[in-house]
Parts: C-alpha cells; structure tokens; sequence
C-alpha cells in the first residue's frame, strides 16, 4: 500500500472517528438539559474524544512538515479569527449574556487553556530554543 493510500486511508478513519463521535453524543446528551448521570457521562464521553484524537493523531503521523505547518498556521489563524468572529456575532445579535455567548465565550477560554497547556509542555521540553 503507498504512503498517499495510506495516509487517505488515515485521513477517513480519523473522519470516521469524528462523526462517530458526534452520533454517540448526539444519542446520549440530552438536548434540553444535564445529563441525570453526568460524571459517568463525561467520564465516557472523554474517551470517546480521546479516541478521535488518536484516530486524528495516526493520520497526522503521515504528514509530511509542509503539511504539518500549513496545518497548523490553518488550524491556529482560522480557528482564531473564526472563533473571535463568532463571538462578535453572537454578542451583539444575542446579548452579552446570552446561553449562546456565555457557552461559545466558556469554549473559546477551553480552547485558550488548552493551547496554554500545549504550548508551556512545548516550551518545558526545550522546543522554541532549538527552532
């Protein structure tokens, strides 16, 4: 099998995985409110997350660095802007406080803490110096 076949191959696995995961979630949360076992919810439901991360990390694997740093520059510049966007909207057609901005502004600080996260391990390990 070639690396391009393979790496397609990885790709729609981890796509898969992904939708998978939405379904299993979709069927599980309740629309309206908390779940009436939410601790053994979420523990599930992290793993379910954790094997779309894997399933998304085999295909990265197969990138090559082009790929990865466009990737990445993407994913940090896209999902930025994307997101900063989102939360203007929201904010002046919904409110401030609104369920929407309050839970779209929650994932934006989720997503900040986990770039933190990410990044101060990335630095710990002696990566910035070498680059």
């Amino acid at each position: 099998m070639s690396h391009r076949t393979k790496y397609w191959l990885l790709c729609a696995l981890a796509f898969a995985a992904a939708t998978l995961a939405g379904v299993i979630i979709g069927k599980t949360v309740p629309a309206g409110a908390g779940s009436e076992n939410a601790t053994l919810l979420f523990s599930l439901l992290l793993g379910v997350g954790g094997m779309v991360m894997v399933a998304g990390w085999l295909w990265w694997r197969k990138t090559d660095d082009l790929q990865q740093q466009g990737q990445l520059v993407s994913w940090y510049w896209g999902g930025t802007c994307g997101a900063l966007a989102m939360l203007i909207y929201l904010a002046v057609f919904f409110g401030r406080h609104s369920d929407l901005s309050l839970g779209a502004t929650y994932l934006f600080f989720a997503q900040f803490a986990g770039f933190f996260m990410v990044w101060l391990v990335w630095r710990l390990r002696g990566q910035g110096q070498s680059e």
